[in-house]
Order: structure tokens, then sequence, then C-alpha cells
């Protein structure tokens, strides 16, 4: 009797301390999400908004240089004048680069060999507003592999990601991959997947993003689309929306990213 007695009196403490545990968990998830809103209003408050004159600055020059040595076997881009300010072909959300910024830099820091540097690649979903430009809302890291091999390997993810995006009420609008550390161009490889994706929608966009590029004078990415039967590519004109000041940028990509245990903020569908 007074073993029996003894059993439930511990079964009672066990459940007591699984309780404490759970609440102690959900505080610690609340502090920390409140602790990351905190810092990243902090982090935006400190730097001034950039005014419209350098905004247009940052807008020609974001036109491609000459591909160098590095990018060798890229196709040749098309030149085309940046649109009026007022206008950009696309939009997208601080969301958006900051997930894309954070997935490229989980297979390419500076704890990874750079022998071991690889892309990655992801699905942007967006929308079109009134004025008829494309809105990129968010984005979903899809894979990672090597230069000539950063593709979606799993159709079945890619159907789960079709399903969430749908549900969202956006649609598949492009797709993103990464260039660590040799910039921003669409390379043979590159037109062949961006043909798959206007294929499936004519103004179907791709984003590369070089994370080594954001510097406080530039946002690390470049948007494109291709004319599919000379096989060019040119850049699109686009405009952050939300508050991201390109100078705040390299401070908060350093804050999401300590890569903490190989898992960055946002994962692939794998993981």
């Amino acid at each position: 009797m007074v073993n029996s007695i003894m059993s439930g009196e511990h079964y009672k403490e066990e459940i007591k301390k699984a309780i404490k545990k759970k609440i102690k968990s959900q505080i610690k998830e609340e502090l920390k999400q409140e602790l990351l809103d905190e810092i990243y209003q902090e982090l935006l408050m400190e730097e001034e908004e950039l005014s419209q004159e350098v905004s247009k600055t940052l807008a020609k020059r974001k036109k491609l240089e000459a591909i160098s040595e590095k990018t060798k076997g890229a196709v040749t881009r098309i030149e085309k004048d940046v649109p009026p300010a007022e206008k950009p072909e696309v939009e997208i959300t601080v969301k958006a680069v900051l997930k894309i910024a954070s997935h490229s830099l989980k297979y390419a820091n500076k704890k990874i060999p750079r022998e071991d540097w690889v892309e990655v690649i992801g699905l942007l979903a967006g929308k079109k507003d009134g004025t008829q430009a494309l809105i990129i809302e968010d984005a979903y890291p899809m894979g990672h592999g090597t230069a000539v091999y950063a593709e979606i390997k799993d159709y079945k993810n890619f159907v789960r990601a079709f399903n969430d995006i749908k549900k969202k009420g956006l649609f598949i609008c492009g797709w993103y991959h990464s260039h660590p550390s040799y910039g921003c161009f669409m390379s043979d490889e590159d037109i062949g997947t961006q043909e798959r994706y206007q294929k499936l929608w004519d103004d179907a966009v791709a984003l590369v993003i070089d994370p080594y590029e954001i510097d406080g004078t530039s946002y690390g990415f470049q948007i494109f689309k291709a004319n599919l039967k000379t096989r060019k590519w040119f850049p699109l004109y686009y405009q952050i929306k939300g508050k991201l000041s390109v100078k705040t940028l390299p401070e908060l990509v350093k804050f999401i990213n300590p890569i903490i245990d190989g898992k960055a903020i946002y994962l692939e569908y794998d993981e």
C-alpha cells in the first residue's frame, strides 16, 4: 500500500516536472522571438532611409558589368535601360530577401571550407498588383548542390511547396539560386532552368544572389529574365517592399547567421 502511494506521488512529480519544462520552453521561444523583433527594429532605426537620389544612383549601378574571368562561359547579357524609379518591374519583400540570404549562407559560410561551398536553390512565390508589377512575397528553400547541379531533386517537395504557396493566394513566379563569391549572372545551365519556368509562366523571373556582395552598397542579388529564342538574359529593375536599408542589411545578415549547428533560420523541405 505504501509503495503504491509512493509510486503515485512519484508519478505526480514527474507530471509536474514535464509541465514546467514545457512552459519554460514556450516562454523561452516567445522571449527569443521578441528579442529578434526588437533587435531587428533597432538595426533599422540606427540607419537613415536612403534618399530618393541615392536610390536612383544604386538603381543605375545595378546594371551588370562585363562578365569577369571567373564567370567565363556565362550567357551574354542584353543591355537594358533601367526604368524610372517610380515604376519598378519587380518588388520583393524583406521576408523573402532574408530567407534567400540565410539559405545561401547556410551552405557557403566561413565555417565551411571554401572548396566545400555549394549553391542553393528555391522557389519564388508572388502576385501581380494593380500596376502589373510583379511582387515577390515569399521564398521557399528547396535544395542545394554543386555549381551545375543545384536543382530541386524531389518532385514531392515541389508539390508540397506548390500547395503551400497556393494556400496563401500566391503563385510560383520564378526561382532563385546562389553564386557564393562569384557574382550575379546567368550561366548556360541557369538559362536551361529558366527556360522551364518561363514555359510554365512567360513572365517568370530568376533571382541570383551572391551573399558576399552584401557590403552596404548592394543588396547582393539581381533579378533576371531571359530571351529564350536568343538564349540571352537581362536584369530587371526591382525595389524592396518594406523598410530595409541597403546599409543596414550587412549587420542584419550577420545577426541572422551565425549558422548554429548547421541550421539556418529557414529550412529546406527535407530538413
